[in-house]
């Protein structure tokens, strides 16, 4: 089950952001995952070991569903995204 969270711009109201641990699916080849829920693509953060991944270079966001990971994350690797729900 993914955790709340929520992340603010100035002068706005707060954005809700999903937080989900998605380590248990790296396997060292894998590089297409999806979250558990549906997701806006350019409101998608994906954290390789604590790192944040670029999106359009490191991480591409496929269709609000699932992303691709440029590189398969080894195995090991801390995997971890929030995102902005559809």
């Amino acid at each position: 089950m993914p955790r709340i969270a929520t992340s603010q711009v100035f002068g706005s109201s707060p954005i809700p952001l999903l937080q989900e641990d998605l380590t248990t699916e790296v396997d060292g080849s894998k590089v297409i995952f999806s979250p558990s829920k549906t997701f806006v693509t350019n409101k998608l953060f994906v954290y390789l070991n604590g790192i944040l991944q670029r999106l359009g270079t490191e991480v591409s966001s496929n269709d609000g569903i699932s992303f691709t990971m440029n590189t398969a994350p080894q195995n090991g690797s801390i995997l971890y995204v929030m995102y902005q729900p559809k």
